[in-house]
């Protein structure tokens, strides 16, 4: 029992150390970097193309995203608030479309913080 009291504090300490390791990577600007990643699911079925935003994040965060798909004569936006739990996936809108990928340009960008975040688009 003598060494409970700073083995709490040991744990409370390292605690603190790894919160301010994952601000200092949040605000670095790069999603490679820091806690947040983000991607652009791209699935088709049946001659129709679904495109989905997925957002992923080592810590509990919040912002807006926007979803943009166009084609020839076709633009599609979306948009509006997320929230993501640390290490759960969050899909963030949808776009389902006929056709194949070629001639298809799409972006996905997140509003975190302040801070804007390209997502990559694998088409």
């Amino acid at each position: 029992m003598l060494f409970t009291a700073p083995r709490i504090a040991l744990a409370t300490g390292l605690a603190a150390f790894a919160l301010g390791c994952t601000a200092l990577a949040d605000q670095s600007g790069a999603p490679e970097r820091g806690p947040l990643s983000c991607s652009v699911d791209v699935t088709g079925r049946g001659g129709m193309l679904t495109l989905e935003g997925v957002v992923t994040s080592n810590a509990a965060l919040s912002g807006e995203y926007r979803l943009r798909v166009e084609r020839r004569g076709t633009l599609m936006n979306q948009g509006g608030p997320f929230r993501v739990a640390p290490g759960i996936p969050a899909r963030v809108g949808q776009v389902t479309l006929n056709g194949p990928a070629s001639g298809l340009d799409a972006e996905l960008t997140l509003e975190v913080s302040g801070r804007t975040y390209r997502c990559p688009v694998d088409l």
